[in-house]
């Protein structure tokens, strides 16, 4: 069966839901993407909804006379973001910082981190930048970064490369580091394996849930990382600027990266500034980054946040594992590979090339037929959101059938 044939079996008894179970349709009347558009790289930057987008102009318009803004405004709105992502990874909001980017929150664990001549952190092989950078500096204090590699192609890519990361985990080991699934092709890492491992001996684990949060269920407690955190402008379909982060307890008394007077006990008293206390906020307050000051990135955050809880990250997951499911079959017939479902997330996976073809030229002529995906490594990187549709998967095998000839 073509593409075009099985998006036209859209809602038919070949897609009915499961008794009981949640099936969510597509919202892509809640975007202002245009309609010729086959938007499938969430992954590189997640679109607005118009909700979101309506948050941050009501709030910058507040800004442009603000005689309205009082004191409240420098908190509410964190702590309603603040509580929201707490609810999207089964958090406790005391847990919860809100960060300008997954980098500051891994400095500031590093901060805190001694790092020891012979000790190791543990990567996985291109793992994305943002837990890269604070480790590869210690390599000056003799500490070694180990990228752990993917298994060989006959192995199992999800099972064999976290069993890799876990054995490479030894009691030198003084940081992990580790996405939810891999940026390039969403290969999904057994983060209860290499989390019991890392708190074996006794290393911090740092979990980047950038690319699921949002669009694939998140379980912080499951999980166990002493620092989960995410990125909002991805997955979670927020602004650039703020994201959020969850701390173990045994990270809440830390210092934090920066001295910020709004992470203070006692700053909501401007009358009282003044007096400058020594003692933090209470809970993970104190790893609050000062943008979220403004009151423009909090509610945008906070009304993502709330879209997703109403929309549910699995259902959401369950929607794009539905308007993909032909296109591994799409794939093999055009010599393309895609690693089986239960790999990969639904939301991002990545179509490896035959060898000899050019992935960038072919990423340009995909963006010429109207479809936008990345090029990552050696894969062509498809990330789908609540705005996808079938159609948009048609158009997909559409546009790489004429890219490769075929």
């Amino acid at each position: 069966m073509s593409a075009a044939d099985r998006s036209a079996e859209h809602g038919s008894a070949a897609t009915s839901p499961a008794p009981g179970v949640r099936e969510l349709g597509c919202q892509r009347a809640e975007f202002s993407l245009p309609t010729d558009i086959h938007y499938l790289n969430c992954a590189y930057i997640g679109p607005l909804p118009r909700r979101v987008e309506d948050a941050g102009v009501a709030e910058l318009r507040r800004k442009a006379c603000p005689t309205s803004i009082t004191a409240r405004d420098f908190f509410e709105p964190a702590e309603q973001a603040r509580r929201l992502c707490a609810q999207l990874v089964g958090a406790d909001a005391e847990h919860i910082a809100l960060v300008p980017s997954v980098a500051y929150a891994v400095a500031g664990v590093a901060a805190q981190v001694t790092p020891r001549r012979g000790g190791n952190v543990v990567l996985p092989q291109a793992q994305f930048p943002s837990t890269v950078h604070a480790w590869t500096r210690w390599r000056e204090h003799g500490v070694e970064v180990r990228f752990v590699p993917p298994p060989p192609d006959a192995e199992p890519r999800a099972a064999g490369w976290s069993r890799r990361l876990a054995e490479a985990i030894d009691p030198d080991t003084l940081v992990v580091a580790v996405d939810t699934v891999h940026w390039t092709d969403g290969t999904r890492f057994d983060l209860a394996t290499i989390g019991a491992r890392a708190r074996e001996v006794g290393a911090v684990f740092i979990v980047d849930a950038t690319q699921s949060a949002g669009a694939d269920p998140v379980d912080a407690a499951a999980i166990g990382a002493d620092l989960l955190v995410a990125h909002g402008y991805k997955a979670m379909l927020a602004g650039h600027g703020l994201g959020f982060a969850c701390y173990s307890e045994r990270m809440l008394g830390l210092r934090p990266l920066e001295d910020n007077w709004l992470m203070r006990r006692g700053a909501e008293d401007f009358a009282r500034l003044v007096d400058y206390r020594d003692d933090y906020a209470a809970g993970a307050r104190r790893f609050d980054g000062g943008s979220r000051a403004s009151p423009v990135l909090p509610r945008m955050l906070a009304e993502a946040v709330r879209m997703l809880l109403d929309w549910d990250p699995a259902a959401i997951q369950r929607h794009c594992a539905r308007i993909s499911r032909g296109l591994q079959e799409d794939a093999r017939a055009l010599g393309l590979s895609l690693a089986p479902a239960g790999e990969r997330a639904a939301n991002i996976f990545g179509l490896r090339l035959p060898a000899g073809v050019d992935a960038e030229h072919l990423r340009s002529t995909l963006a010429q037929a109207r479809v936008h995906v990345s090029i990552r490594g050696d894969a062509i990187r498809i990330s789908p959101h609540v705005y996808n549709d079938e159609a948009d998967l048609a158009a997909l095998s559409a546009a790489l059938a004429a890219g490769l000839g075929r």
